[in-house]
């Protein structure tokens, strides 16, 4: 492996409560699956009937749960993996191909599969910070589309510098989640236009103030649920704005896309990138090391594996 970020996902996965389950084995009579869904790797051998792929070939899981990416080496089938041709990795690093089918995937889907966003659209989003959020922000610039990015209230400084670094990626609008309900804000959104899309990834009350601030016949589509709280959709919302509510999952649309469809967003989200268009969002990078002692390596995974805080990625030599 060169690369495997640490998700939200990898770590519902560990508490047993997310719907992919890990791969188990039995190590020294003990039960153990390799923690990771997504990464990057590079092939270093192929077996006897192998021809899609060589050594020095990029490859990627083809779907989560297939094996553990968190691991320096690994032996997989060739129907586990998707190679990643060379021409889409021009001027791309390891770690943002390795990130490249969760986060920015999902952004590019809901950008695209919900409503018929035009040039000069608005887009609602809250966890505008978050992986998905700093990828649709930039997408959206990409297409011309305008966006309200939500954030969750901290100190004054800390707002401030946040606010910038999703300005520079292209956010037209960044809000505090407390200033939902003010009535300056509720001025100054009335002002914009119609706000077609919603993305939520919270659920809960940040949701719900969120959610009223969509235009009549606008589309909420939850794609997480970081508060663990339901996502409340009011009988007004519903009777007199119609406002539709949709749920997505990365990994259902993966089961069902066709390879073309598939290959043509990774090679664009790929491409962006190259060209500076895109970047991944910025992660503290966990460099294993095989000569580590043990409680440093023991200290270095807890640190990366821990809830809150700064995102990680495991980078391997």
């Amino acid at each position: 492996m060169l690369a495997a970020p640490v998700n939200p996902s990898d770590l519902n996965q560990i508490e047993g409560t997310y719907p992919v389950k890990g791969r188990f084995s039995i190590v020294a009579g003990e039960r153990v699956a390799v923690g990771g869904n997504e990464g990057v790797g590079v092939v270093t051998a192929v077996g006897n009937g192998v021809c899609d792929f060589a050594v020095g070939d990029w490859v990627v899981p083809r779907r989560a749960g297939e094996f553990g990416t968190w691991c320096t080496h690994t032996v997989v089938g060739q129907e586990q993996v998707t190679k990643v041709p060379l021409e889409w990795r021009h001027n791309v690093d390891a770690l943002t191909v390795g990130s490249m089918k969760v986060n920015p995937s999902t952004a590019y889907r809901l950008l695209r599969d919900y409503v018929d966003l035009v040039p000069g659209d608005w887009v609602i989003q809250n966890g505008a910070n978050s992986g998905v959020g700093r990828a649709v922000i930039q997408m959206a610039r990409a297409i011309g589309v305008r966006t309200i990015n939500v954030v969750r209230d901290r100190p004054p400084e800390e707002y401030g510098l946040l606010e910038r670094e999703l300005r520079l990626l292209g956010a037209d609008l960044v809000v505090r989640d407390t200033e939902l309900s003010s009535d300056t804000f509720k001025t100054q959104i009335r002002a914009l236009g119609a706000v077609k899309l919603g993305l939520n990834c919270v659920g809960g009350r940040m949701a719900l103030s969120m959610t009223k601030h969509l235009s009549a016949g606008a589309t909420l589509a939850s794609y997480g649920g970081m508060s663990r709280q339901p996502v409340v959709m009011p009988t007004s919302l519903l009777l007199f704005k119609d406002i539709a509510a949709r749920g997505f999952w990365m990994n259902r649309w993966y089961e069902h896309c066709g390879k073309e469809e598939r290959d043509d967003m990774w090679r664009e989200i790929l491409e962006m990138a190259g060209q500076g268009r895109f970047v991944t969002q910025p992660m503290q990078l966990a460099k294993w090391n095989d000569l580590l002692p043990l409680d440093e390596a023991q200290a270095l995974v807890a640190t990366a594996v821990a809830w809150g805080g700064a995102k990680h990625a495991f980078v391997f030599p």
